[in-house]
């Protein structure tokens, strides 16, 4: 009996089921890390105000990270992921749920995904078990850290700059020196790949944990600076520039060029399109809320006092709940 092959998956459906892992995605950890910061308060470490070095300390961690991945051995790799996503972890939840279950369920989620990377792979049921054990610590590390930073005093200004940095960083990763196709292609199905996706057949569909941060950073800093209006904006931006954009363009591109295999950095389409966004919210909206605004019940509603306006108009917010340890001391303004 001949050996049966299996046909190519042809570039519509490719795309779409792109689409499909994108959108999931960047919903769920923007609207994931939305009600985190409506519900939770996290303690604020006393560092100062957030301002352009913490972005380029940021940035420069991103640009260092693939460099980590080449030369790091695997031992050393996986110990650096395990710690990464341990402390994103820990830091977000533990003063939800208490020490004792957070790193209850640290450890089971790394062993288990460790484990099914040495011992599962090789089907198609065990590339999925290993993708949904990953989206997991995906996207719980992401709406943490989105809270973290955002909480900590990161503006939406910060955010629309950050992307623009980080979309240069990408078309240079991805189509100048082609460093993001071969990382990819070399740590799927490793330990701990920070990478959300799901497996369909033969192909695997996913998008990175930067690109998902860098949503829930901006749909929170939205809502933090301009209220409800500004965080439907944002999430609309992640659904069209984040996901549908660089999942659908390579149909596009298949129109010039006949290769299937070309990888389209998110942050090509999503990062102008969020500071343009971030731009008209500025205008339109005027000055952006700080923390202590939005702790003290200030939710600043689109249609409020004109962009001149010393203060904004005042509604009530929702009261979070407060886990910081330091006392009952006020916020400062970030």
């Amino acid at each position: 009996m001949p050996p049966a092959h299996s046909l190519p998956i042809p570039l519509l459906q490719q795309s779409l089921l792109e689409f499909g892992v994108c959108l999931v995605g960047a919903l769920t950890v923007a609207v994931g890390a939305l009600a985190f910061f409506r519900r939770v308060r996290l303690d604020r470490p006393p560092v100062g105000t957030f301002n352009g070095r913490d972005i380029g300390i940021l940035l420069g961690l991103i640009v260092a990270l693939p460099f980590l991945y080449a030369v790091l051995p695997g031992w050393a790799l996986l110990c650096f992921l395990s710690l990464t996503f341990a402390a994103a972890i820990s830091i977000g939840y533990r003063p939800v749920v208490g020490a004792a279950p957070v790193w209850l369920g640290i450890g089971l989620l790394l062993g288990a995904n460790i484990w099914t990377s040495h011992f599962l792979m090789g089907t198609v049921t065990g590339w999925r078990v290993w993708w949904l054990e990953l989206d997991v610590l995906v996207v719980l590390g992401a709406i943490a850290v989105a809270n973290l930073y955002v909480q900590g005093g990161m503006r939406l200004q910060h955010v629309a700059w950050f992307g623009l940095a980080l979309a240069a960083y990408d078309i240079l990763s991805s189509v100048v020196i082609n460093v993001t196709a071969v990382l990819v292609e070399e740590f799927i199905g490793h330990p701990l790949d920070p990478t959300f996706g799901f497996r369909f057949g033969v192909n695997n569909y996913g998008i990175g944990i930067g690109d998902l941060l860098f949503y829930g950073l901006f749909t929170v800093a939205a809502y933090k600076a301009y209220g409800w209006a500004a965080a439907r904006l944002a999430l609309g931006v992640a659904v069209v520039f984040g996901a549908a954009a660089p999942s659908l363009f390579p149909l596009a591109v298949a129109l010039i060029d006949f290769r299937n295999d070309i990888l389209i950095p998110s942050q090509i389409f999503f990062a102008p399109a969020a500071f343009v966004c971030y731009l008209w919210m500025k205008r339109r909206y005027g000055r952006e809320r700080t923390m202590a605004e939005y702790w003290a019940g200030a939710e600043r509603g689109p249609a409020s006092a004109p962009a001149s306006a010393a203060a904004p108009a005042l509604e009530s917010a929702s009261q979070p709940t407060s886990v910081r340890g330091g006392g009952d001391r006020p916020p400062r303004p970030c």
